[in-house]
């Protein structure tokens, strides 16, 4: 009981920096979650551009790419002078000029360029301007060809211009075609258990690592089963723990968060199994460790690395196939695809079950195999 204190002690001498780490993540999911809180229709607005009309034929086409600009962009005002123009396209105070020559309509019933469109070399406003217009000039073009009148081609065309499609989004998933916001939550808790874990369990397992306290515990009457098993307990109750805090957070701030999904179990197995890992990686780098530099440095690298690799901060399909191949052998990848499938799903299939339950078991075997290390280590070292 007293080397179980005795652990307890020193993790909550550092539990500052687990509750640092632990901060971070939820400051991180709180400030991604307020950058992409916007109306989902306004997300998908067409953009509107400041574009000048210089009409040097004054007739019919020049009347309907005015009203279209009108219409559909900023129209704005610029002098019919080359040097003007450029002038108003480098300061950025328009995007683009439409200039109607004077045979505009002689050129359009050519099937030549009834438009000159100047415009910013290279813009995304350059290809957007070039589709629309040459989209609404194909049109009038279309219309002239069926027999009828220029007048008569403008106005349908122009017409045409303001229909807009009903979109329905069906609800394949069962989701709502998005993602629930407490999925974002758990997307990011790998980084705070590994961080958190590692740097402030990682320090319990140095302290006693040390050639003084390990003579004093071998003097005493504590058998070396119990102070593994005070161990153990130390790491499964602080985990324990945190996991749970960390359940409760999202409960509270979601309103039920994951307890409302179908998929609860699984959030909450997929949680546990991190933690799991985190543990058993906090363990072998405390065992590994030979200070406190060191150990920053080893535990900074491992939560940053296994986070990047696994697809927690980046999507794990930017960053190749080769990436993709190797950090397979990575806990980190399986959790965030577990997770990504609880986000995109809401309910899942026989198929993606198994690929739940395989992420999960490549989990605790890899927490397996590091605490298996550790031990074979700490055995090494006790009988040197």
């Amino acid at each position: 009981m007293r080397v179980f204190k005795g652990y307890l002690q020193i993790v909550f001498k550092n539990s500052g920096l687990l509750l640092m780490y632990l901060l971070i993540t939820v400051s991180i999911v709180f400030i991604s979650q307020k950058n992409i809180e916007t109306n989902d229709t306004s997300a998908f607005s067409a953009a509107r551009y400041r574009v000048a009309v210089l009409d040097r034929e004054g007739g019919k086409i020049g009347n309907v790419l005015t009203e279209y600009i009108a219409r559909n962009q900023i129209l704005a005002a610029v002098a019919d002078d080359k040097q003007a123009i450029w002038d108003e396209l480098f300061y950025r105070n328009i995007q683009c000029v439409l200039i109607v020559p004077e045979d505009a309509a002689k050129k359009l019933a050519e099937g030549g360029a009834a438009v000159q469109i100047v415009s910013v070399p290279g813009s995304a406003g350059e290809y957007y301007l070039h589709a629309k217009i040459n989209n609404l000039l194909q049109q009038i073009r279309v219309y002239t060809a069926g027999g009828f009148s220029m007048e008569e081609a403008c106005e349908k065309a122009l017409e045409l211009s303001q229909k807009e499609a009903s979109v329905t989004l069906l609800d394949v998933n069962g989701n709502a075609g998005r993602r629930p916001d407490y999925n974002d939550f758990f997307a990011y808790l790998p980084y705070g258990f590994l961080g958190g874990m590692i740097i402030s369990m990682s320090f319990v397992v140095m302290e006693f690592k040390k050639k003084e306290i390990k003579r004093r515990i071998t003097c005493s009457p504590v058998s070396a089963r119990v102070q593994n098993s005070a161990a153990i307990a130390c790491f499964l109750t602080v985990g324990v723990l945190v996991w749970g805090v960390c359940i409760a957070v999202q409960s509270a701030v979601y309103h039920g968060g994951a307890f409302r999904s179908e998929n609860r179990f699984c959030y909450l197995l997929n949680s546990l199994a991190c933690m799991t890992v985190a543990m058993s990686l906090a363990y072998l780098t405390g065992m590994a460790a030979g200070n406190a530099g060191a150990l920053n440095g080893i535990a900074n690298v491992i939560s940053l690395g296994l986070c990047f690799l696994g697809g927690i901060f980046v999507p794990i399909e930017m960053l190749g196939s080769g990436v993709e191949k190797a950090a397979r052998f990575l806990p980190t990848y399986w959790y965030s695809k577990i997770n990504g499938l609880l986000g995109d799903y809401a309910r899942l299939n026989s198929g993606m079950l198994q690929t739940v339950m395989q992420g999960l078991l490549i989990q605790f075997l890899f927490a397996a195999a590091c605490f298996g290390v550790t031990t074979a280590v700490t055995k090494a070292r006790q009988r040197e």
